[in-house]
């Protein structure tokens, strides 16, 4: 089986929260982390021939297209490498756009044909992304992955449920996206933090 490395690694920034980050998409945070860590190593991402071969002669020939050249600024010494996918976990997702992990590729300068998909997995959906890179490439899916996480919780909108189809009357209420997508158990109507309460409590862990 093939074997999986590592070749490079960065983390997103740390900020406060409602801090200088807070308007600062998830997707953009990274993007930053998935150019820097290429750049580390020395690599850029190419455009594949052997995927371009498959697609209509007149994209094949066509080059970047605007949205790519509005990010595509990679210094030309670096050694091209072609990527094969980008996995970014990210949990609170609403009202950040479709599929965060290609927005987060796609800002980052990689090609528009290289495939990306989101992990939502609470917790660690970072890692699980990594897992899953490293998953694809043992079973000769891939060979080079970009994987991590993303996340900001102080961009996360508040939400209004019944504002699509009418309150009809009276008030109505606005649920804070972040606690509820983010930071609350479904299924017992409680903050996480409880659970973690709760779990060290029953097995007495310190």
């Amino acid at each position: 089986m093939t074997e999986v490395v590592i070749v490079s690694g960065i983390r997103t920034a740390i900020g406060n929260y409602g801090g200088a980050l807070q308007d600062t998409p998830a997707a953009k945070l990274g993007s930053i982390v998935i150019k820097e860590a290429l750049k580390r190593v020395s690599l850029r991402p190419k455009r594949d021939p052997e995927v371009l071969s498959y697609a209509p002669k007149m994209f094949r020939d066509a080059g970047l297209i605007e949205l790519e050249k509005r990010y595509h600024d990679w210094d030309d010494s670096l050694k091209e490498v072609r990527i094969d996918e980008v996995m970014m976990g990210n949990v609170i997702q609403g009202g950040q756009g479709m599929n965060t992990a290609r927005q987060a590729a796609i800002y980052a300068g990689i090609p528009k044909e290289v495939t990306a998909y989101t992990v939502n997995k609470v917790c660690a959906s970072g890692m699980k992304s990594a897992a899953l890179a490293a998953q694809s490439i043992r079973t000769g899916d891939a060979e080079v992955i970009v994987a991590g996480g993303m996340e900001n919780m102080s961009a996360v909108p508040y939400y209004v449920p019944k504002a699509r189809w009418g309150a009809r009357m009276f008030n109505t209420e606005m649920v804070d996206g972040m606690v509820y997508d983010g930071l609350w158990e479904i299924f017992y109507d409680c903050h996480m933090g409880i659970t973690s309460e709760n779990i060290a409590e029953r097995y007495g862990i310190t």
